[in-house]
């Protein structure tokens, strides 16, 4: 395959992804939707960092430090989706705050809080790497020229950013933090509930592996 075919496909497949909800997109819009847009681009670069290590992984070959050792495949499963847990239960529990102040809400924890979230989030599901390894196997092959890996890998990278950039400023426009602050208990129930699920899911695969 051409390399420019091979880089372009790559990270055309990875983009995809992007409209297949999970627990990365649901973290960014609470996070957006709770404490702001510069709090979600925070969070969504996290989620960015993640997917750059995982990718990165898959890319060069590394994937088997994960996928061929099942205690730590297991283990990166329990670990994150108790953290994932964690943070559903902090959704289920937030409190409705005034129409004012919810638009309003001062960021009130420091950036590595939301940074920290957004990379175990992401992290916190090691089959993400085997996804990766599907995408590789199909558009990239030995032949392929590292300088043409290297650029799909800044394209996932770059694609993974904007998307999150995007998520975040969409979910923090006024018009989208008015709807919040009408119906922040449902809406953070709502979300708490699907990554809470996600974490579950996590948490039974990570058990049921050993």
């Amino acid at each position: 395959m051409d390399p420019f075919h091979a880089i372009v496909l790559t990270v055309g497949l990875f983009v995809l992804t992007f409209f297949n909800p999970g627990a990365n997109l649901f973290v960014v819009v609470q996070t957006s939707l709770a404490s702001g847009r510069r709090a979600g681009v925070i969070t969504g670069l996290g989620v960015a960092l993640g997917d750059a290590l995982y990718s990165g992984l898959g890319l060069f070959g590394m994937a088997t430090l994960i996928t061929q050792c099942e205690s730590l495949f297991s283990a990166i499963k329990i670990v994150g989706g108790a953290y994932l847990l964690w943070f559903a239960w902090k959704s289920l529990r937030r409190q409705p705050t005034p129409m004012s102040s919810a638009l309003l809400q001062p960021i009130v924890a420091p950036w590595h809080v939301f940074f920290r979230t957004g990379a175990i989030t992401c992290l916190s599901n090691p089959q993400t790497v085997l996804f990766f390894i599907s995408i590789f196997s199909v558009t990239l092959s030995a032949q392929t020229p590292t300088w043409a890996k290297l650029l799909a890998w800044c394209g996932i990278v770059l694609s993974s950013v904007i998307w999150r950039v995007f998520l975040s400023q969409a979910f923090s426009l006024p018009a989208v933090r008015r709807g919040y602050a009408r119906t922040q208990k449902v809406a953070s129930r709502v979300i708490g509930v699907v990554i809470g699920a996600f974490a579950v899911k996590l948490i039974w695969e990570g058990v049921m592996r050993k």
